[in-house]
């Protein structure tokens, strides 16, 4: 009998991974606060999703400690798998859960190890960019851009956009952490200069999303007008439209006006 009710607490024990959305805090979901009231340990990662979070005012709407975990603390320490192992474990995300690879290979462990999880999604830039008015159905690849280095520039970006754009969908570009929308611009010249396709001049015109879901900031016009606008804080997101329908150029021309 012992056993059996080893057995049956082991079973019940959870990780889950639960999205905070992108505004602030606030936006955590009913689902949410009751997993994190019962859990015995929650963290929380800030790196993948930047947001504005009062850690303090988070702890008091779930009646719950919570430890902030780096990107080492989150990939490498194994300190999440470890507790998932011996008592219900939360980790709490901004945006949604599954938006960042990171969190696909932290299920596979924890599966790995016999551990089940829960995943509680919530709001994130994938569906939020539709405040732009641009149609979700007409997006190609989402593009990823990384801060030039020292002795390293890819221009794979820019290829991904080319094809978007012959395929006539719109590109999502996803900035590396802590970048601007004004240092992506200047990164997207520094990239037409080297391949000259001639997709990413002065005069192309792109839209520029920021901190959406809470004091969200869209801007529309050509690279050269709004390379230097101050879109305020992180975290930004811009958009290459391919071909605009009617409805998607006025909903955008209203946007500028």
């Amino acid at each position: 009998m012992i056993k059996l009710k080893k057995l049956f607490f082991e079973l019940l024990i959870m990780l889950y991974l639960i999205g905070l959305g992108i505004g602030d805090e606030k936006d955590i979901s009913l689902r949410g606060i009751e997993a994190c009231k019962s859990a015995k340990k929650v963290y929380i990662e800030l790196y993948t999703c930047p947001l504005v979070i009062d850690i303090a005012n988070l702890e008091t709407i779930i009646d719950n400690k919570i430890e902030v975990l780096d990107r080492s603390g989150v990939e490498e320490s194994g300190k999440i798998i470890e507790s998932a192992l011996n008592k219900d474990t939360v980790l709490l995300v901004g945006g949604d859960p599954l938006s960042a690879t990171t969190h696909t290979g932290l299920i596979l462990d924890a599966r790995a190890k016999g551990i089940d999880v829960k995943i509680i999604h919530s709001s994130s830039i994938f569906t939020a960019i539709a405040e732009c008015g641009l149609s979700l159905y007409k997006f190609g690849k989402v593009v990823s851009l990384p801060k030039p280095q020292d002795n390293y520039f890819p221009t794979s970006p820019y290829d991904n956009i080319y094809d978007n754009l012959q395929s006539g969908a719109h590109t999502l570009l996803l900035l590396d952490i802590g970048m601007s929308a004004n240092d992506a611009i200047s990164v997207l010249g520094e990239l037409e200069d080297k391949k000259g396709s001639k997709i990413l001049l002065q005069e192309t015109k792109i839209v520029v999303c920021a901190h959406l879901g809470k004091k969200s900031k869209i801007g529309y016009g050509t690279l050269k007008e709004l390379k230097d606008v101050d879109f305020g804080g992180h975290p930004h997101c811009i958009i290459i439209p391919s071909k605009l329908s009617f409805s998607e150029e006025e909903f955008l021309e209203n946007i500028s006006r």
